[in-house]
């Protein structure tokens, strides 16, 4: 009886030829991917330490500039008359011009003993003693020195109601954070400078203080992330006040700042209790930041807050995993190319069981061969010994392989037959589900509550009787009611190609009742409107209420991009060929995003915080079923223009 082996020479050729192969791309791929993110995770930390320096020179120069102004106040020889004279209405009038001109939340005017003489923000609250504020001690002592301080409850109510209310930070709780006690922050964070008054003959004779609060003012932590980042949503700043983030362009959920969340347990322990930098990353409110931390010092040397910039986790994260995709691409591309030399040397070695095969075939088709004999104790033998069993089985293996394959035919043909059903089916329900998606959303968004506007206005316009002069607003706003309802009717037949009214009318006599309108629902007062198609207006064929809805939609659209007023811009000219007419709305807004390009079109997508996503692609739709288009062009922070192309004519459909 013959042994048989363990494994098939072929299976061997194969793992031995692939087996070190890979061990070795694996290695690599290893020692690679660890070198490389070990590499950009130290990087992204240098960076962040950078950051945190460069960011400490914004803050310095922040208190370098409120010095030079305290500085340059104090230099003027009207306030150390102030300290002798009561009447000193020309020094206040410049004191609080110095304090609205550099949006200062306080400055005081002390005299050598420490004794307030004239709060200018709050004149009637004087005579109290500052002396055992630090910064005014150093400045009583002849130097111009500033930095940051905490100002309790009672001092911020000493020196401006507002601000003690302004100051008022409500906590929430925050993961990896302690457990907050009280559920506000009343203290205020100060950056404050104070300079030596003198009178003429050198001598110190009180002091000038001033200094503004970075409880919920974002400027400074702005300023810091424009001036440390190349770009917005690049990294993040942070100011704590203790470990209560005061000032910061994190967001939360809702999109708003993290104002009031908690630093983490973990850093707070190192900065805030040590007085000790950190760098290492961290976890930030919500998410894993490289993070770079200091704490910031009174003029005593207490810790009272830290100083953060940072810049997310994931993008590096991706990074490494896309470097590790790489990785695994290249050994899987090895892998096969090895698999594929190997079945090739295999088969080269396996020569004889081809003859073994040859051998079979003339069996096959009928021929007589002598049995085999192989005395080798490999494949080759146990080949040759089921040869010959092989020989046997042929005609009965004839038989029945005929059947089989009209068997595994048969059932292929129906599997194909299902597949392309089923096919069919997806098709027809992918487009059924889009057009009652449209239609859904349309009558949810637009018919309930404008049923209810129409029944109010209806019942208004019954109850005023005519003649009166309000009763032509009533009748506008049930005739705009009517108007709206039937451009939901059209919408509700727009991917249907619903049946248009068409009417020649002015192009220009529309885009002005437009605008006019419109000042009625959005204030006008800081946009300038510039209408540029009054002296060249021209007639069109096609649907009213719908291009109306197209126009205002655009124009509704062009103002809310700009939301601190700018310039719009609204204009009619023929295209090249005089076949259509091209109607233009240009605003300076924001821009649009090139990731939002490609959706602007698409149903139920909005950049707003309210919007249904349907304006545009109605529009489109609308401008589509009148022979025409609709392209926009826009760079970010640059505004956009969008132009409607219409034929001049429309056939009634």
């Amino acid at each position: 009886m013959l042994n048989y082996p363990r494994a098939s020479i072929r299976r061997k050729l194969i793992f031995a030829t692939l087996t070190p192969l890979c061990v070795t791309i694996l290695l690599c791929w290893l020692i690679g991917s660890l070198l490389i993110t070990d590499r950009i995770f130290r990087q992204a930390q240098q960076n962040v330490i950078r950051d945190l320096n460069l960011a400490h020179k914004v803050c310095l120069d922040e208190i370098s500039h409120l010095d030079s102004v305290v500085k340059g106040a104090a230099l003027a020889p009207e306030l150390a008359l102030q300290l002798d004279d009561a009447r000193h209405e020309r020094q206040q009038t410049m004191l609080r011009q110095i304090l609205q001109t550099e949006n200062l939340s306080f400055l005081n005017v002390v005299d050598v003993k420490g004794v307030v003489r004239y709060r200018t923000a709050k004149p009637q609250q004087q005579g109290d003693r500052l002396d055992d504020d630090p910064l005014v001690a150093r400045a009583l002592a002849g130097e111009l020195t500033g930095g940051v301080e905490v100002f309790s409850q009672e001092r911020l109510n000493l020196e401006n109601q507002s601000l003690a209310n302004a100051a008022v930070i409500t906590l929430m709780p925050t993961p990896r954070a302690r457990t907050v006690v009280h559920n506000t922050e009343q203290r205020g964070l100060m950056l404050v400078s104070a300079a030596p008054l003198l009178a003429s003959d050198g001598r110190v004779i009180g002091a000038l203080e001033a200094g503004f609060m970075l409880n919920n003012d974002n400027s400074l932590v702005d300023t810091i992330t424009h001036t440390v980042f190349d770009q917005d949503g690049k990294g993040a700043a942070t100011i704590f006040l203790g470990d209560v983030r005061i000032a910061t362009n994190i967001r939360d959920t809702s999109g708003d700042r993290a104002i009031g969340s908690i630093m983490s347990q973990e850093v707070a322990a190192v900065v805030l209790n040590q007085g000790k930098d950190w760098s290492d990353r961290a976890f930030v409110y919500s998410d894993w930041y490289i993070s770079a931390y200091e704490p910031l010092r009174d003029p005593s040397g207490s810790v009272v807050g830290a100083l953060y910039v940072g810049m997310p986790e994931k993008p590096l994260l991706d990074m490494r995993r896309r470097l590790n995709l790489i990785f695994a691409g290249v050994l899987l591309f090895v892998s096969l190319t090895g698999i594929t030399l190997a079945t090739w040397i295999s088969g080269r070695m396996a020569r004889p069981v081809r003859a073994l095969a040859e051998a079979a075939r003339r069996v096959a088709t009928g021929q007589l061969i002598e049995p085999i004999v192989v005395t080798s104790n490999d494949e080759i033998g146990q080949l040759a010994i089921e040869f010959n069993t092989m020989t046997r089985g042929v005609t009965l293996l004839n038989q029945t392989l005929e059947q089989k394959v009209e068997e595994r035919t048969r059932d292929l043909a129906e599997k194909n037959a299902q597949l392309l059903a089923t096919q069919m089916e997806l098709c027809r329900a992918e487009r059924l589900a889009g057009l009652g998606m449209l239609a859904a959303g349309v009558a949810h968004e637009i018919n309930n509550p404008l049923a209810v506007i129409r029944g109010n206005a209806e019942l208004l316009q019954s109850a005023i009787p005519e003649g009166s002069e309000i009763r032509e607003d009533a009748d506008a706003i049930v005739e705009e009611a009517i108007r709206i309802e039937r451009i939901v009717n059209n919408l509700r037949v727009f991917s249907r190609n619903g049946m248009k009214r068409i009417v020649t009318f002015s192009l220009g006599k529309m885009l002005d009742a437009i605008l006019n309108q419109i000042g009625h629902q959005i204030p006008l007062d800081h946009y300038r409107v510039i209408r540029e198609y009054r002296e060249r207006d021209v007639e069109i064929g096609g649907d009213t209420d719908q291009l109306r809805q197209v126009f205002t939609n655009l124009i509704i659209n062009g103002l809310q991009a700009m939301p601190d007023g700018g310039e719009l811009r609204v204009s009619t000219e023929p295209d090249q060929a005089g076949q259509q007419v091209v109607v233009t709305v240009r605003d300076n807004g924001c821009g649009i995003q090139d990731k939002d390009k490609e959706r602007l079109f698409s149903p139920f997508f909005s950049t707003k915080d309210h919007g249904t996503g349907l304006g545009l692609a109605v529009s489109y739709g609308i401008v589509r079923d009148h022979g025409g288009d609709i392209r926009f062009e826009s760079r970010v922070g640059e505004g956009a223009t969008f132009m409607v192309f219409l034929p001049f004519r429309q056939e009634a459909g």
